[in-house]
């Protein structure tokens, strides 16, 4: 059997020292692959827009008695107009005469305050403060029927649940703008039983909630809100922990009134905060409550590619004051041409402030 064995052996390695190795031959003419990219196509789309807000509107005795606001707007009527997006405070609702014309403590304004407003370049009225419903429940019903005669969006208080719940966006040169706004109280009037939608308060659960359901809509969400002490030149420390509030939840720009005097500027992060921009038409006249002005922010969207990038730029803040004409008329004008009639300057306005007054 041994030598089987060894035979088997030796004719295993025969056949493998007769087996040939494979060899590959090359492809004849063989050309290498070439890549032709197409040119890359990266749509990129810019655009710009101010957005801005006026303070507090108070039509106290004699300014509701007015027949025609249009020249107590005159000298700062091409400012506004050239604001992209403007805001004001409507503090004293436009109920109309059908409910009788009034100023302080429970006021009620001339519908045309709307129409001329519009005309000055108002693009929406914020109508949550403490006097809104100074003529209960009937009367902001009635001013808001006013605002809907003259197209004037509004913001803050609601005729229907329905109307709550309405998002305010506006397109303001290819930007979505949301806006919200919200008053810390009524100077304890009421809204009606089952009705709390007709105004909003500054509950700061629902604030958050706003806040978030906006973003997920417009490409920038603005706060227009009713909050600090009256007369008071610095911000209270319920503001500062608000406006922490409001920016940690996302908002992009925070006007601030009530206080009917100037505060600081201020940013959180990327918010921009102006605690209170003072009044801008009212027939106050002690202290500094007859210097207002024109908060403003330039707001920037980038799309490149389809993603969408938006900055909020440079704020400012266009210093007013309160005078009379040679009628004895109160009327605004820019601070830099109010002279003697006025006890502040563009430079305390300034300090004031914390912005260039441009």
């Amino acid at each position: 059997m041994r030598w089987m064995v060894v035979l088997l052996m030796i004719l295993i390695g025969l056949c493998a020292g007769c087996s040939e190795q494979e060899v590959i031959e090359p492809v004849a003419n063989f050309e290498p692959l070439k890549c032709k990219p197409g040119k890359l196509d990266i749509k990129m789309h810019s655009s710009v827009a101010t957005i801005g807000m006026v303070g507090d509107i108070l039509l106290h005795n004699p300014l509701y008695t007015y027949a025609d606001f249009n020249p107590s707007f005159a000298a700062v009527k091409d400012k506004m107009r050239s604001i992209d997006f403007l805001l004001a405070n409507q503090e004293s609702l436009p109920g109309g005469v059908e409910l009788g014309l009034s100023g302080y403590p429970l006021f009620n304004s001339p519908k045309h305050i709307i129409r001329d407003l519009k005309n000055n370049g108002v693009d929406m009225l914020s109508i949550a403060n403490n006097h809104t419903m100074d003529q209960t429940g009937a009367g902001l019903l009635r001013a808001i029927a006013n605002m809907k005669v003259y197209n004037m969006p509004y913001v803050g208080a609601y005729e229907s649940e329905k109307d709550s719940e309405t998002k305010r966006i506006v397109e303001v040169n290819g930007i979505q703008v949301g806006i919200l706004a919200y008053t810390y109280g009524l100077n304890g009037m009421p809204t009606p039983a089952g009705k709390d939608y007709m105004v909003s308060l500054t509950d700061k659960q629902r604030i958050e909630q706003d806040i978030q359901d906006m973003n997920m809509l417009a490409d920038l969400t603005v706060v227009s809100v009713h909050w600090g002490n009256e007369y008071a030149l610095q911000p209270s420390e319920k503001q500062k922990e608000l406006a922490i509030i409001l920016a940690s939840a996302g908002a992009d720009i925070i006007f601030g009134h009530h206080p009917h005097v100037l505060q600081s500027y201020t940013e959180i992060g990327k918010t921009k905060v102006f605690y209170s921009i003072g009044n801008f038409y009212s027939a106050q006249q002690f202290d500094s409550t007859n210097i207002g002005g024109i908060a403003q922010v330039q707001v920037f969207k980038n799309v490149v590619a389809g993603r969408t990038q938006i900055t909020t730029g440079p704020a400012s803040f266009y210093p007013t004051a309160v005078s009379r004409d040679k009628n004895r008329k109160f009327i605004v004008v820019p601070l830099s041409e109010a002279g003697s009639a006025v006890n502040f300057n563009e430079a305390w306005v300034e300090r004031q402030v914390g912005l260039s007054a441009n």
